[in-house]
């Protein structure tokens, strides 16, 4: 008997986000090049086919939670009413994603994760690099939605600019983020809601005075 779809996609799921923690704490302990993808598929207790299934590479691991948040924010900001600005709807998107009570316990698992991926990110600057060439697809599926919701053509450059302003902040934020003693859910939201409202104000720096 054949299961379910539902059924199916969530153990695949569940097998990739095993594979995805497994592999950050083997990066986390042993570093990212010390780390083969045979010992991440032993860790999550798969096979190396298995974690093949769902990565083409160690590398994509350590990218593969944005694609997963991503995700899940744009689905919280294409809930915000229509009416609202783009930084107005992304600022509540971010406190409808991250403060969400019904889900503590995933976005607790979804920070952590975060959190250890970043700390990867900073520690090799090749990663970091690729990093930024793999973020201009999720760059430009929130240009897209801003676009939309702009009522502006997809290849606008207002939205564009605020996509890609965005994803920059981001950036100095999860950095900043990852930087405290004691990363938590709140601390990241406040620091990127910080972020998005510097954007949102402007962030002209007066001359210091005399």
């Amino acid at each position: 008997m054949t299961a379910p779809t539902g059924l199916r996609e969530r153990e695949k799921a569940r097998v990739r986000r095993e594979l995805i923690d497994a592999a950050l704490m083997l990066f986390d302990r042993r570093g990212f090049e010390q780390t083969t993808v045979q010992e991440i598929a032993d860790a999550a207790h798969v096979s190396r086919r298995t974690f093949h299934r769902h990565f083409p590479s160690k590398t994509a691991v350590v990218f593969a939670h944005e694609e997963d948040v991503m995700a899940y924010l744009l689905t919280a900001l294409d809930r915000r009413p229509p009416r609202e600005a783009v930084f107005v709807a992304l600022r509540a998107a971010l406190r409808d994603f991250l403060l969400d009570d019904a889900e503590t316990d995933l976005r607790r698992r979804q920070v952590d994760t975060a959190r250890r991926a970043r700390l990867v990110l900073i520690t090799n600057p090749q990663l970091r690099r690729e990093n930024f060439t793999g973020t201009f697809g999720r760059r430009d599926a929130l240009a897209r939605n801003f676009a939309r919701r702009a009522g502006l053509p997809e290849d606008d450059l207002r939205a564009v600019l605020a996509a890609t302003t965005c994803f920059s902040a981001f950036g100095v934020g999860l950095d900043h983020w990852v930087a405290q003693p004691d990363p938590t859910v709140r601390g990241l939201y406040e620091i990127l809601d910080a972020t998005v409202a510097a954007l949102q104000h402007g962030l002209e720096l007066p001359a210091a005075a005399g």
